[in-house]
């Protein structure tokens, strides 16, 4: 038996009075309460309680060892309480590379609850079309369009199944006319983005993909893209999420098309060794799954802001 359980016994003997009760407290047996009381005594060379009017009372060397038996259990717990407060502690820095759509409007959003349960997370947003390089330490967490990637030893979750259209500004479609069918989409002008998927683009009768063909506005951002077509650039694709968002600054343009493109959210799989990045990794697949129907369809996000 180590000294410190002896010293328990003595505390359990002293609050509950007497060695029966100490064994029930400590879910010992009674012998094992009165050998660990006799080898204490034994060992510090004096007796430590007294039998008087049917109780069990310290000596003057017992109330010593109790005093610092008692700062002895008080110490204990607040290492295990330190400990516990560190293992829920989470801290350090967490780079997410995004485009600037998601990453600019959405990620802050949804990211802040998380930042205010753990005060010392860094969360750095990374904003560019590129595709990070996880295994080279470009970023922690990816959110990447239409394919995770080839890049192995990956965890991949599909984040999002986003609804894209077409539109344009009102004042656009007033002066050039509205299309009322893909073939009508060549004379138009083409506020342009060249990460978007010419496949999402309707098709014609013949099965040929339209759209227009003088490009006025070439784009290499989601924001420039935007507000391109909202200035009156021109016909150009987007979510329809941020085309809610535009409000009546943006119609619809043949609104019997859509098409959707998928957002996948990617970690190279050190993230599974690291608590920070499992932890903002699961919060943003939380998220997404969450806000389906506002990348789906448009609807308003859960999020406030967002």
């Amino acid at each position: 038996m180590n000294n410190w359980a002896e010293y328990q016994i003595a505390l359990a003997i002293h609050e509950s009075g007497s060695h029966a009760a100490a064994a029930k407290h400590l879910d010992v047996s009674q012998p094992t309460i009165s050998r660990g009381l006799r080898a204490l005594e034994s060992r510090l060379g004096e007796p430590l309680f007294e039998r008087r009017d049917g109780e069990n009372r310290p000596t003057e060397s017992g109330k010593a060892v109790i005093r610092h038996a008692l700062r002895m259990r008080d110490d204990a717990a607040a290492i295990e309480r330190a400990i516990a407060r560190s293992e829920d502690e989470i801290t350090g820095e967490v780079v997410i590379s995004a485009s600037d759509g998601v990453g600019g409007d959405w990620l802050p959003h949804v990211l802040a609850s998380l930042r205010d349960r753990h005060p010392g997370l860094i969360l750095r947003i990374d904003l560019g079309m590129q595709k990070a390089n996880l295994a080279a330490g470009e970023a922690d967490i990816a959110l990447r369009w239409r394919s995770p990637g080839e890049q192995q030893s990956l965890i991949v979750r599909k984040a999002a199944t986003v609804g894209w259209g077409l539109y344009a500004a009102p004042s656009y479609l007033d002066k050039f006319g509205r299309p009322w069918c893909a073939d009508h989409l060549k004379p138009h002008r083409l506020v342009d983005w060249g990460y978007i998927n010419p496949d999402g683009w309707p098709e014609s009768d013949a099965g040929e993909i339209v759209r227009p063909i003088q490009a006025a506005v070439i784009a290499n951002s989601a924001s420039s893209h935007l507000q391109a077509m909202k200035s009156g650039f021109g016909i150009g694709m987007t979510s329809q999420r941020l085309a809610r968002q535009s409000g009546d600054a943006l119609e619809r343009v043949l609104p019997q098309h859509e098409s959707v493109q998928e957002l996948f959210l990617v970690a190279h799989d050190g993230v599974k060794r690291s608590r920070r990045h499992r932890l903002v990794f699961d919060h943003l697949a939380e998220s997404f799954k969450r806000d389906a129907a506002h990348f789906r369809k448009g609807d308003f996000s859960v999020f406030a802001g967002a």
